[in-house]
């Protein structure tokens, strides 16, 4: 999955016939990585107030990314912030998984409809389905 930190700008783009599909989308502080080094955590690693804590935030991505040929998200971003995964005043970063798609992008006089599968690993799909406004 790709991290983006704070200030930093979430901003995939496709090629010309091409859609974003977002796949996975995680907001807050589950691993030392890019965004938490390890002195940070150093002495609280084991609490989940201070690493660990996320909340899934694919269907924000979704509806901000997905089916378009590219978009911004900023972190951060108040609908990010709005989940509150973590304790108040830490720094979280957005995970993100998506692809490109041949397909169109969506055109704002159509009707969304989103279906859920969860495939043979127990990850949720979203299937878009769009239908013309009568």
């Amino acid at each position: 999955m790709l991290e983006f930190c704070l200030l930093e700008t979430f901003r995939p783009e496709c090629w010309k016939n091409e859609v974003i599909v977002m796949e996975d989308a995680i907001y807050g502080r589950r691993h030392i990585g890019k965004c938490i080094e390890q002195d940070e955590v150093e002495g609280v690693e084991d609490n989940p107030q201070y690493l660990g804590c996320h909340a899934n935030v694919l269907s924000l991505l979704d509806a901000k990314c997905s089916g378009k040929k590219q978009c911004e998200v900023n972190v951060p971003d108040a609908d990010l912030e709005s989940t509150e995964p973590c304790r108040k005043g830490l720094k979280m970063f957005l995970e993100v998984r998506y692809s490109c798609v041949e397909g169109r992008p969506v055109l704002s006089d159509i009707t969304q409809i989103t279906e859920i599968f969860s495939n043979s690993n127990g990850a949720n799909i979203s299937l878009f389905l769009y239908y013309p406004v009568q």
